[in-house]
């Protein structure tokens, strides 16, 4: 098995009964708590953090306990929003050495601290949500600002060419 969040890893093996009953009725889960989908880039920010050894052992649990709070959902769900919609993004970016050097130190010890302060979190949450108010919520957009203060398109229009802020769909 790959070196792949325990976290995730947890919550998929508890989670295969409820996808098994899912496979009989033919149901998918298609629809995640907004906050998921808001912070799908930072989860697999966070995965890749982990994947590339810029996430301790130590770190990861509280990191992904304060995300699963603050977006008040429950581990499984998380689990499932994951499996569904960001693990072959993710897997697909942990097996290309390449794209995996966008998730630098410096990115990840910033992206690591905002999940372990839950006042950094919320202000990042807010942030989230302040600036989604103007948008059409008829797609969804993935803007992240990563505790740098104001996004520029600049920024923006870069972290989308190198990969980092990605189209969750």
């Amino acid at each position: 098995m790959n070196n792949t969040i325990k976290l995730l890893a947890i919550a998929c093996v508890l989670l295969t009964p409820m996808l098994v009953a899912a496979a009989e009725h033919n149901h998918s889960h298609n629809h995640f708590n907004p906050a998921l989908e808001q912070l799908g880039d930072d989860i697999i920010g966070l995965t890749v953090c982990y994947k590339n050894g810029h996430l301790s052992d130590e770190n990861q649990e509280p990191a992904f306990m304060n995300l699963i709070n603050h977006a008040n959902v429950e581990g499984e769900e998380l689990g499932m929003f994951y499996m569904d919609k960001l693990g072959p993004k993710a897997e697909q970016i942990m097996s290309d050495d390449e794209a995996r050097r966008l998730w630098t130190e410096d990115y990840c010890a910033d992206l690591t601290d905002t999940y372990l302060d839950s006042d950094k979190l919320a202000q990042r949450v807010n942030e989230h949500q302040g600036h989604s108010q103007g948008h059409d919520h008829g797609h969804h957009h993935n803007h992240d600002h990563h505790g740098h203060g104001d996004l520029t398109p600049e920024v923006l229009e870069q972290d989308i060419e190198r990969g980092r802020l990605l189209s969750i769909n």
